[in-house]
């Protein structure tokens, strides 16, 4: 296995996804008319939110194929493709950070409590509550029925908790395992949620330079402790929170939405990355990636690419790609691996993948339109913007 077949297994698994979610826009009369009525949306972050839950799904599938061969699960072999996994949390965190510290802003400093939570139940609940169905359901085949016995009942019931509560052990069975672990950021995402009417205050004028210098201080003191991973990851809320301020200034937005910006800011977060050793820390590729997350905000769509109909489209799907991808790669190599045939689908792997991934990308269109879309009606208006 080199990294080479790595690369490119994984790049044709994302290829195949885009092509049915161009598929999915163009000849789907329901998201035709999802992506016709933009709205005030960001299109550009739309189509950014897509490319994170894309890049966290090849993550996840190279750490899929490294663990056929040596079962150690955590390892791409690969630097690129290791860093793919942060690269999207951090997406997302930055993405939540902007959106919502933007709505603060436009509010005044002032947010409604009760449309803010409620909206984000309505947003993230439905479709969590079917995975979690989906992760009981393979679980009770995977370790059998002993995991549902009263004595777990309290266990079992953290599952319910949307996020807000990390999953727990059931004895020896980790079911996090069979959705490749992913649900791990909602318990920040939740958090965030909860402490933002609190500080809606700070997004007025410049204050929220002040807040961005005390969390900074927070967090660097927090790492000089020791409590690296935890900390880290809110400096990606702190720098989605930051672009509201800056872009205030129209004539700066302006300036980068200019093509030859997104060619440096590509540039930058490669050359970023190289410099830092190509680490998957997550504050180094928050640090690659933030000048290409600020022109995205401000409009820059890299030479349309982000504005195309399928990237918007897997933007749409982008909560339930980040979440059912594991289940169903964890539930084929368990078919597999049932049926004895873990030799052949190791020689056979990235094909099955390929086309996997494409009935991945129908399955995520098919869960949006009937499990998320009846529900964010509900949520609106605080949550005209889908953020997984």
């Amino acid at each position: 296995m080199t990294t080479a077949a790595l690369l490119a297994g994984s790049g044709a698994a994302m290829a195949a996804i885009m092509l049915i979610a161009a598929l999915v826009a163009r000849y789907s009369g329901f998201y035709r008319h999802e992506l016709s009525h933009t709205g005030n949306r960001d299109l550009a972050l739309d189509g950014l939110r897509g490319m994170a839950a894309l890049v966290v799904a090849a993550h996840h599938a190279s750490l899929f194929r490294t663990s056929l061969s040596d079962g150690d699960w955590g390892n791409a072999h690969s630097h690129f493709l290791q860093a793919l996994g942060p690269g999207g949390v951090v997406i997302f965190f930055m993405l939540t950070g902007c959106l919502f510290w933007g709505k603060a802003r436009a509010a005044g400093g002032r947010m409604n409590i009760w449309k803010l939570w409620r909206g984000r139940v309505f947003r993230i609940a439905p479709l969590y509550l079917f995975a979690v169905a989906c992760v009981f359901t393979i679980g009770l085949f995977r370790y059998g029925p002993h995991i549902f016995a009263l004595s777990n009942l309290k266990l079992l019931a953290r599952f319910a908790t949307l996020g807000v509560g990390k999953w727990p052990l059931i004895g020896t069975s980790n079911l996090e395992d069979i959705n490749a672990r992913v649900v791990w950021t909602l318990w920040y995402e939740w958090r965030f949620y909860l402490v933002l009417p609190f500080i809606a205050w700070f997004a007025v004028g410049r204050r929220t330079y002040a807040l961005a210098l005390a969390v900074c201080l927070a967090v660097v003191t927090a790492l000089y402790f020791g409590a690296y991973f935890k900390t880290q990851l809110w400096l990606a809320f702190i720098l989605g929170m930051l672009c509201p301020v800056m872009l205030h200034d129209q004539h700066l937005r302006a300036k980068m939405r200019r093509p030859t910006v997104a060619v440096v800011a590509l540039v930058f977060a490669v050359v970023v990355w190289i410099l830092n050793g190509r680490s998957d820390g997550y504050l180094a590729v928050a640090g690659a990636l933030f000048p290409l997350f600020v022109i995205v905000a401000a409009g820059n769509s890299l030479f349309g690419f982000l504005t195309h109909p399928a990237i918007r489209c897997l933007g749409t799907i982008s909560y339930s790609l980040y979440l059912l991808h594991g289940i169903v790669f964890y539930t084929l190599i368990f078919v597999f691996r049932q049926m004895g045939m873990l030799d052949w689908l190791q020689a056979y792997f990235w094909p099955v993948i390929i086309i996997t991934a494409a009935g991945i990308a129908g399955l995520c269109s098919l869960t949006y339109r009937w499990i998320e879309f009846p529900f964010l009606a509900k949520g609106r208006p605080m949550d005209k913007i889908p953020s997984p």
